[in-house]
């Protein structure tokens, strides 16, 4: 008894499938919250070397500044690799009182690499105040540093 009635529920199914189908698909939703966080403008990057001989790489970037609605930004930076996974949060920068933001990064592993030149990737990923929105991430930019 409980096999035909078993039957009988899958015939159901599977018939009002065959008729019913499935819906529309439908469009994915354009998210608002990037356009609520100023997008990251003009990212660009110097190479360079401090005066005791240390490398540093000077990053910059343009933002709009008529939009109030920035605190920070989250600078993340990858290493020969452009997978997203692959991106490391380094700082959060502050939004600064005057001018544009910068970020200077001299860290151990810009001083010392085993092949002739180093790939490096940055983002900045810039955050709202207004609800903590996080606004759409920057261009990647690509470094190279030799030997």
């Amino acid at each position: 008894m409980t096999k035909r009635v078993f039957f009988a529920c899958l015939v159901f199914n599977f018939v009002y499938l065959v008729l019913q189908g499935c819906t529309e698909p439908q469009d994915l939703i354009t998210p608002e919250h990037f356009t609520r966080v100023p997008r990251v403008l003009n990212l660009q990057g110097v190479s360079s070397f401090t005066p005791s001989g240390k490398r540093v790489v000077v990053l910059t970037w343009h933002y709009d500044t008529t939009n109030t609605n920035i605190r920070s930004w989250d600078v993340t930076r990858s290493i020969n690799d452009t997978a997203t996974a692959a991106y490391v949060p380094l700082e959060i920068v502050r939004k600064p009182v005057a001018g544009y933001p910068s970020y200077m990064d001299s860290s151990g592993s810009l001083q010392t690499f085993v092949n002739d030149s180093l790939d490096v990737y940055y983002k900045i990923i810039p955050n709202g105040i207004l609800n903590n929105f996080v606004g759409q991430p920057s261009d990647v930019l690509h470094i190279i540093l030799r030997k």
